[in-house]
């Protein structure tokens, strides 16, 4: 290690053009510096920098041994960072889980301020349906977690509310029976069951339920929001999905149906005691606040 940093400080004097500008960035005095070079070039047996014209210059053999040691110098830097976070009392790890339903684009944008600024935390991320969140919460296998179902003795922040809305494809029978009401009609219930409907699992690993799902007589059954669109937007089935990207998806289209088909759920956010007082936690939830308004 000690050798490392005497590449790396070889490197920056180089850089800066002498041992002053070196020991300013490096908080090292000029002779501790000169020092340390001429213990490594002792150390390998190979002369490393000479002074022409008063500025210290690498020697050809020099130039090529910094040259490979280069890579080397990043890695260690990169080790220096994660210590000196660890050393902070910051997370290795960050592990949360959101609900599939939250969008997409808010989500992506907060990992993106957490991660520069905690360059060397892991990000553990459970996309989860209903009651998977709450399970992975109250085991203690997510520090944080984003979704519609409440936590049992946990206090959570609200966070926006989801819509529902039912959907099809262009190609289901449903869009032109829609098509063909008048305005302010809706398509009666029993008529969504003669569908099949496309429903997501809940991801509670001790639930069989399904979200939103009428009873209809066929159904798919799936594990993620993404494989449902796909489904829905091909006209295999109908079924519900967030309002909000209904509307941004194309290929899909609401079905009128009475409003108490639609539920409208609050988005909550919940986070473990034990890290409120860790900083990279604290950066995450911050991250998930702020790019919720956007």
């Amino acid at each position: 290690m000690e050798d490392f940093r005497t590449w790396y400080w070889l490197e920056t004097v180089i850089e800066l053009g002498g041992l002053k500008p070196a020991s300013e960035r490096l908080h090292r005095t000029p002779s501790t510096i000169s020092h340390a070079i001429k213990q490594l070039e002792r150390r390998i047996g190979v002369t490393l920098v000479e002074t022409r014209a008063r500025r210290i210059q690498l020697t050809e053999a020099g130039s090529i041994l910094l040259e490979h040691m280069r890579p080397l110098i990043r890695e260690l830097e990169g080790v220096d960072g994660v210590i000196e976070q660890l050393r902070d009392g910051g997370a290795a790890v960050i592990r949360l889980a959101v609900d599939q339903v939250y969008p997409h684009d808010r989500l992506m944008l907060a990992l993106e301020r957490f991660s520069r600024q905690h360059l060397h935390t892991r990000i553990e991320l459970h996309e989860t349906v209903l009651g998977g969140g709450p399970a992975l919460f109250q085991e203690g296998e997510v520090g944080i977690y984003l979704g519609l179902e409440q936590v049992a003795d946990h206090v959570g922040r609200q966070f926006g509310r989801i819509r529902f809305v039912a959907c099809a494809g262009q190609t289901h029978p449903l869009v032109d029976r829609a098509a063909s009401l008048a305005e302010g009609e809706v398509l009666p219930e029993a008529q969504l069951r003669q569908f099949r409907q496309v429903v997501l699992r809940d991801s509670h690993p001790e639930r069989s339920s399904n979200a939103g799902w009428l009873g209809a007589a066929q159904r798919i059954t799936v594990d993620h929001l993404h494989t449902a669109e796909e489904l829905i937007r091909s006209g295999l089935g109908f079924g519900w999905l967030p309002e909000y990207h209904v509307r941004a998806e194309n290929g899909l289209f609401p079905i009128p149906v009475e409003p108490s088909l639609c539920p409208e759920t609050m988005m909550m956010l919940y986070h473990q005691r034990e890290f409120q007082a860790d900083p990279a936690h604290r950066c995450m939830i911050q991250a998930l606040i702020d790019t919720a308004a956007t």
